[in-house]
């Protein structure tokens, strides 16, 4: 089979202004785009790059603010402007084309909060989902590593399993091979475990979140195990370059035909 590799264009081809990434994508061999923090753009600006390049655009983040630089969702004191947030979600979803959007849950400032907090994360999940169905998009939550951020609501593989079903798996899981992989775990079992939930898959080696075959992860058995579940989603190179994006694309051909 062959996966679909998507550039993360908030982090691959910086050597270039955004809306040039789109053309530089599609020339480098990717079948799509997924960026994290679309809104300093406008839409119909990012969705005509994007249509001009022929990539689609297959997932974004929710909007972060400067007191809460890796989300709101799961902060009580900001339910309600997370809710405002869902209506600016939603127009760049339809205007981009999304299918997927990773909702972040933000830190816990004690362990004296994390089920109030782990409540209203759930409960933002969910009511994500609501507004952003009618776009044809599914939400997502997604574990962070905890030595790159500490603190984080979601730190662990678990943390996101329980989260989902507190929401009714209304969402559905980004497995991110290089946070999975940050944390020491076996990332082939640690994937197949938690297929059934997995939405999007997105990768960089460890140390440096840089592009595969930089670090030590063993990359070949997880694709093995997306390859035997025929796996449909995506796959998103979200790693940081070593040099300009282009020297480093050695692994995209062995990838696309799935490892």
């Amino acid at each position: 089979m062959r996966f679909k590799i998507a550039a993360n264009i908030s982090m691959l081809f910086c050597e270039l202004p955004l809306l040039q990434r789109f053309e530089a994508a599609r020339a480098a061999g990717f079948d799509g785009v997924e960026m994290q923090f679309p809104y300093a753009e406008p839409a119909a600006a990012l969705a005509r790059a994007a249509r001009d390049a022929g990539m689609p655009v297959i997932s974004i983040n929710g909007p972060v603010t400067r007191e809460y630089p890796v989300g709101l969702a799961g902060r009580p004191e900001m339910r309600e402007t997370f809710r405002a947030q869902l209506t600016q979600i939603g127009e760049y979803a339809q205007a981009l084309g999304v299918i997927r959007t990773h909702v972040l849950a933000g830190r816990i400032g004690s362990s004296d909060e994390r089920e109030r907090c782990l409540d209203t994360f759930a409960d933002n999940l969910s009511r994500a989902a609501d507004a952003l169905a009618p776009h044809g998009v599914t939400v997502l939550t997604e574990m962070l590593n905890s030595h790159d951020v500490p603190n984080y609501l979601i730190g662990t593989l678990a943390d996101a399993r329980a989260v989902l079903e507190r929401c009714g798996r209304r969402a559905g899981l980004q497995f991110d091979f290089y946070h999975v992989a940050r944390m020491e775990l076996d990332l082939a079992a640690e994937l197949e475990r938690h297929l059934p939930l997995v939405r999007h898959v997105q990768f960089a080696d460890v140390p440096g979140r840089h592009e595969p075959g930089t670090g030590v992860v063993p990359f070949e058995p997880a694709l093995a195990v997306l390859h035997a579940s025929q796996y449909q989603g995506w796959l998103s190179a979200e790693y940081i370059p070593r040099a300009a994006t282009s020297k480093g694309l050695a692994w995209l051909d062995s990838w696309r035909r799935g490892g």
